[in-house]
């Protein structure tokens, strides 16, 4: 228990009194980012791909797709940084 508490209170980097629990992330919470950030980037990655060469949709559906691929890398990117063990 002792280490674990240590742990928590290095990765988070606040006092053993002061620790959130709202903000420490479990690892399902970890996983289930990581899959929608890898399920945004192919949504955003397909939907770029059949606008450029299928369809003939406007800027402002590009530009949204490219959010979209933007969030899913953010996503994998806090996943993986923020989130270590």
């Amino acid at each position: 228990m002792r280490q674990r508490l240590t742990n928590r209170r290095k990765i988070m980097g606040f006092r053993l009194h002061n620790l959130p629990h709202h903000v420490i992330i479990n690892v399902e919470m970890r996983e289930f980012i990581k899959i929608s950030g890898f399920v945004l980037i192919f949504v955003g990655t397909v939907g770029l791909l059949l606008n450029e060469f299928v369809f003939d949709a406007p800027s402002s559906c590009t530009i949204s797709l490219a959010v979209v691929n933007f969030v899913g890398l953010v996503s994998l990117a806090f996943a993986h940084f923020a989130m270590r063990d």
